[in-house]
């Protein structure tokens, strides 16, 4: 089995949000922007606990996912995602404990917590947060939530990764020609390429482009079995991907990660 998955068709971008608090400039549809920084934020008298209800309208199948984008300043008590037939939440047919991740991680990369499951079909999805009695709840904000389905190839593995962090300053002259340098936040680009094995999971990889393309932002866990947290990344790809058909049958891509 492969370990790299693609999380790229997200459900939630056509299904309806309702949030238990939203501050004011920061309603719960902010999560449908592809800008991880354009973000809900949560508020209100239980600060630090809230929950927001997805509706698909019927059901559908979900089996990932992703959340990018958050400061939770501390793991909270509860962090969990269900799924139900009907909006009511006192028993779920379907609920997943979500492991929280310091963001940004330990090398300073921007966190994402990303999790697959066996398939759950329902209308109603929900994502819990409930602070710990004792912990000291403040609001929270959450940048981009992906809740769908993953493509993960049945017979690749990735033959080349490169890692490239973007310097984090900005250089620019003034007009008497002076240099002067601005901090920015860095974003990581990583350079990968992985085989693909006949016609059928040629168009299976095609279709996952031909959805994206260029434009859309999707997440990608490079080494789900193990560094989950650390490699997976939201981003887009900055190019078409380029395929060798003839001799070792093999994508290359380039990826970088969004704001």
């Amino acid at each position: 089995m492969s370990n790299i998955i693609f999380a790229y068709s997200n459900l939630l971008d056509s299904a309806t949000l309702t949030a238990s608090s939203a501050a004011t400039g920061y309603p719960v549809n902010n999560l449908k922007n592809q800008l991880r920084s354009k973000v809900w934020k949560t508020a209100g008298a239980t600060a630090g606990t809230a929950n927001l209800v997805i509706n698909h309208g019927s059901a559908k199948a979900v089996t990932c996912i992703a959340l990018t984008g958050y400061d939770w300043l501390s793991a909270p008590g509860t962090l969990t995602f269900e799924a139900n037939a009907a909006d009511a939440w006192g028993a779920p047919s379907f609920s997943q404990a979500l492991t929280w991740s310091a963001n940004p991680t330990a090398n300073g990369n921007k966190a994402t917590i990303f999790l697959t499951f066996a398939s759950q079909s329902y209308q109603f999805n929900r994502l819990n947060v409930v602070y710990s009695p004792g912990a000291t709840p403040t609001d929270w904000s959450l940048g981009r939530l992906f809740v769908g389905t993953y493509f993960q190839p049945t017979d690749n593995l990735l033959y080349e990764r490169q890692d490239i962090f973007v310097d984090p300053s900005l250089v620019s002259r003034t007009v008497g020609g002076q240099e002067y340098v601005d901090e920015i936040e860095k974003y990581r680009i990583i350079n990968f390429g992985f085989h693909f094995n006949g016609q059928a999971q040629y168009e299976l990889y095609q279709t996952m482009f031909n959805a994206v393309g260029i434009s859309k932002d999707l997440f990608i866990s490079f080494d789900y079995d193990n560094e989950l947290n650390e490699m997976t990344i939201y981003g887009k790809f900055t190019e078409l991907p380029q395929a060798s058909v003839t001799r070792n049958r093999a994508f290359n891509l380039t990826f970088k990660e969004s704001t």
